[in-house]
């Protein structure tokens, strides 16, 4: 009975090694696919993309609004905005998250997939028309925006107007 115990005890306690090697693994092919994918420079080059574009777009929404009167004291509270953005979401802060999301999504096979991909003339040739895809990905999500704010500013004006309608008291309720 003892030699049966001793035995599926350690293999307890090489499945857990196992699956430790496992994510091991993982994490470090999670690491690997990050630093292909260049998501460090991409991070920082997409905050200074927002830093430029967040304080004209703010600007736009508040005309489209009618609200001009507000511009002057924009720039000073959106400059404070994206530091603290800039601060909190660093890529010293956020790698061991990316690590770990990557890690606990892909499977080791699609790791290696992707991994090769990003190691290809494909995967390198999307990996540096990336950041021009996002900024103009951004300008068109920025004009359509702009486009539809008036709408939306109309819609939120009517659903503040209208009451909400009182429901009848059921028959039988006195």
């Amino acid at each position: 009975m003892k030699t049966m115990l001793g035995w599926i005890a350690a293999g307890l306690i090489l499945s857990v090694a196992g699956a430790y090697g496992q994510e091991a693994s993982r994490r470090a092919m999670a690491e690997e696919l990050l630093t292909l994918m260049n998501v460090q420079a991409s991070m920082e080059k997409s905050m200074a993309m927002v830093k430029q574009m967040i304080p004209a777009q703010i600007e736009k929404t508040m005309q489209a609004m009618g609200q001009t009167n507000r511009i002057a004291n924009l720039s000073k509270q959106t400059d404070k905005m994206m530091a603290l953005m800039s601060q909190e979401l660093s890529w010293d802060k956020m790698k061991n998250e990316f690590i770990t999301l990557y890690a606990e999504t892909f499977t080791e096979d699609e790791l290696k997939g992707v991994i090769a991909f990003y190691r290809s003339p494909a995967g390198q040739a999307f990996q540096s028309k990336l950041p021009e895809l996002m900024k103009r990905s951004m300008e068109l999500n920025q004009k359509l925006m702009i486009q539809i704010m008036p709408k939306l500013q109309t819609l939120s004006m009517e659903m503040n107007a209208t009451p909400p309608a009182a429901t009848a008291p059921e028959k039988g309720n006195k």
